[in-house]
């Protein structure tokens, strides 16, 4: 049963995710790469103090690796139901200060300043794929608004910041401007080796 879309703009929608959850099953899928391969640039920008948003988790077992190597504070949110749902399930013993929350990355309801640090594998692709961009747009001010001053967006997303993906450019220009003024931006896991890029913004 294939699990892909049919346009790349389903990438954009909930509906999408549920049925891939569904379909997936238990069997944990990694966008872009797992623990082992992002773990140098993941514990250089995120501390185990830091309080993480993880934007967009499905069932990768990203974040129960950081968990179980001494990051505590973990709140992961995605859109699907079905996924939520299991992973909780899969972590109420073994990890119960973890959380799991079905939520929209573009109004996610937490209080202004409430994470030092935003982790993305993948999800502001997903947001850029619909044809404008604006879902991209309003996920960046969501992340925006979320994180302390001084906060960190560590993002893992396919394109690289050369390819012609103009919403999503246009929108990470955006968020740079009125968010980021004088935070880090770096280039980190790609290096141009490969198609896909991180960045610690």
């Amino acid at each position: 049963m294939s699990l892909l879309p049919r346009t790349a703009e389903e990438f954009s929608s909930a509906d999408y995710w549920e049925r891939f959850f569904r379909k997936r099953g238990e069997k944990a899928f990694e966008w872009y790469g797992d623990y082992n391969s992002l773990c140098g640039a993941l514990h250089k920008y995120i501390k185990p103090r830091d309080k993480v948003l993880v934007v967009g988790c499905g069932n990768s077992e990203l974040s129960e690796q950081l968990y179980d190597v001494g990051y505590r504070q973990l709140t992961n949110i995605d859109i699907s139901e079905t996924v939520v749902s299991h992973m909780n399930q899969r972590n109420a013993e073994h990890r119960p200060d973890m959380t799991y929350q079905q939520l929209d990355a573009t109004q996610t309801g937490f209080e202004s300043g409430s994470f030092q640090a935003a982790l993305d594998k993948g999800t502001l692709d997903a947001m850029a794929s619909e044809e404008d961009g604006a879902l991209a747009g309003r996920m960046l001010a969501e992340v925006g608004g979320v994180l302390a001053v001084g906060g960190r967006y560590v993002l893992h997303l396919y394109c690289t910041l050369s390819c012609p993906h103009s919403s999503l450019m246009h929108s990470l220009s955006h968020f740079l401007w009125h968010r980021c003024r004088s935070c880090l931006w770096e280039e980190i896991w790609g290096g141009g080796k490969s198609s896909d890029e991180g960045l610690a913004i």
